[in-house]
């Protein structure tokens, strides 16, 4: 499973629907209390472990021969989501 594409674009699709998300957020006030805590959580997790996850991706991206540029940004958008196959050998660098 952890070597299937499929699944990882399928995770990829989530992180991005995620940053969506949060965009939507911005400009439209949830009226609903569940909707805007969930707001809250997505934008913490995204915007605080995201650029976290640079200390684990950095190095998995020059293993594969990534640029540090694509690493970072790919890292930022999509967080493990993109590194964590890199690391497994399913996305080549």
């Amino acid at each position: 499973m952890l070597k299937n594409k499929q699944i990882w674009y399928g995770n990829m699709a989530v992180a991005l629907g995620g940053w969506l998300f949060i965009f939507f957020g911005l400009f439209v006030n949830f009226e609903s209390c569940a909707l805007q805590t969930a707001w809250w959580v997505v934008l913490l997790v995204w915007t605080i472990l995201h650029p976290l996850e640079l200390a684990i991706s950095l190095p998995v991206g020059k293993k594969a021969g990534v640029s540090l540029e694509k690493t970072i940004v790919m890292t930022l958008i999509f967080g493990f989501t993109w590194w964590l196959p890199v690391k497994l050998g399913v996305f080549e660098g």
